[in-house]
C-alpha cells in the first residue's frame, strides 16, 4: 500500500535516533489502525470463474464455479483480477438462458490482479473497474436481474483462473 510504503521508507531513513524510532512506531501504529483489512468476512471473498465462451455470439458464461457466496471462498490476501461489467441493456443474441444461467446485456472485462484486502468497499472496486476500462464500468455482481449463479455477457475474458465478484445480500465480500 502506498501509505505503508511511505511510512516504512521514512522510518528506514530515521532509524538511528530515539526520536525517529518513536515517531516511526507511532506512524506505523496509526497506519495499522487506518488500513481496513478483510477480517470481518473471516478473511474470505467470493470468486467466480469463466465456464465457457460462445464464439457465435461473442459471449462468455461466467459463474459460481466452486464458489461459496455465503462467506466467501478465497482468502482476501490473494491477488486476483476483478470481473467488471459495463451494462448496456443489449438484447440476448440468441443464447439459451434460464433462472440459473441468465443473460446480462453488456460487456465484461478483467482488471489486473488486486489483493482482496485492497477491496475495502464496493465503491473502491467500482473505481478500480472504471480506472481500468472507463466510465460506466463496475464490479460484477452475483445477482444480476437477468440471472444468478451463472450469466452470459459479451466478452472473451481469460479462462486461466478465478476473479473477484461481489454479492449484495451475503457477507461473502472482502469488505464485509
Amino acid at each position: 500500500m502506498p501509505v505503508d510504503g511511505l511510512i516504512v521508507g521514512s522510518c528506514y531513513r530515521k532509524r538511528g535516533s530515539a526520536r525517529g524510532a518513536l515517531v516511526c512506531g507511532f506512524a506505523l501504529l496509526l497506519a495499522a489502525t487506518l488500513v481496513k483489512d478483510a477480517s470481518a468476512s473471516g478473511g474470505f471473498g467470493m470468486t467466480w470463474a469463466k465456464s465457457s465462451h460462445n464464439a457465435t455470439y461473442g459471449a462468455d458464461l461466467v459463474g459460481c464455479v466452486g464458489c461459496y457466496p455465503y462467506t466467501g471462498d478465497t482468502a482476501c490476501t490473494n491477488a486476483l483480477p476483478i470481473l467488471c461489467i459495463k451494462p448496456d441493456g443489449a438484447a440476448n443474441p440468441g443464447l439459451a438462458v434460464d433462472f440459473y444461467h441468465g443473460w446480462i446485456g453488456g460487456n465484461i472485462g478483467l482488471t489486473q490482479s488486486y489483493k482482496g484486502i485492497r477491496l475495502t468497499s464496493l465503491e473502491v472496486a467500482n473505481a478500480l473497474c472504471a480506472s481500468a476500462f472507463g466510465p460506466g464500468w463496475v464490479m460484477a455482481e452475483f445477482h444480476h436481474p437477468g440471472g444468478g449463479w451463472y450469466w452470459y455477457s459479451h466478452g472473451d475474458i481469460s479462462d486461466a483462473g478465478r476473479f473477484w465478484v461481489y454479492i449484495n445480500d451475503q457477507p461473502g465480500n472482502c469488505w464485509n
